[in-house]
């Protein structure tokens, strides 16, 4: 009989928190300065140096990743990156991020207001496909996990954006 090692889950139950690396592949990072507050696992644009949250699915820069470690007991449930902090922004890869309505597995990904992901529709910019299901308030990070946002891993696709056509 075959000695297996089982792989379980990795410390990981349920969702992954927003801004989470999604997955072991490749990925590019660039460390850029924040003009305002900005929460981890949005879509960011980039204006003479300065990251601020997107509009919507046209110009975005990349994706805010998380922090790995708090700033003080106080702060651990805060989810976001402070004003004129140094944050990491994920320009190509899989991370997990805010979503603002329920996605599945497969949907095009694409940016509303504030930088929150959803859906895309005709007439959209599509900048990714959803990796997994995600559930609108219910698949919130587990409580042992910082914060409570709905989150669903997205895999970027930033150097080829498209439109959806309408009738499509």
């Amino acid at each position: 009989m075959p000695n297996y090692i089982p792989q379980g889950t990795g410390y990981v139950s349920g969702p992954l928190g927003a801004g989470t690396i999604a997955s072991n592949q490749p990925y590019v990072v660039n460390t850029d300065h924040a003009a305002d507050v900005v929460p981890f696992g949005i879509a960011v644009t980039k204006t003479n140096n300065v990251i601020a949250p997107a509009a919507n699915g046209t110009g975005v820069y990349g994706v805010v990743l998380n922090r790995y470690y708090i700033q003080s007991w106080d702060s651990r449930d805060v989810e976001q990156w402070d004003a004129k902090d140094e944050i990491p922004v994920m320009r190509s890869g899989a991370v997990t991020v805010q979503i603002s309505a329920d996605v599945k597995v497969g949907d095009p990904a694409t940016v509303g207001s504030n930088g929150i992901f959803k859906t895309a529709v005709a007439g959209d910019t599509v900048i990714g496909q959803f990796l997994d299901n995600g559930k609108f308030n219910t698949s919130s990070v587990s409580d042992t996990d910082f914060g409570q946002v709905s989150t669903a891993p997205v895999q970027l696709n930033l150097g080829a954006p498209y439109t959806i056509a309408h009738g499509s």
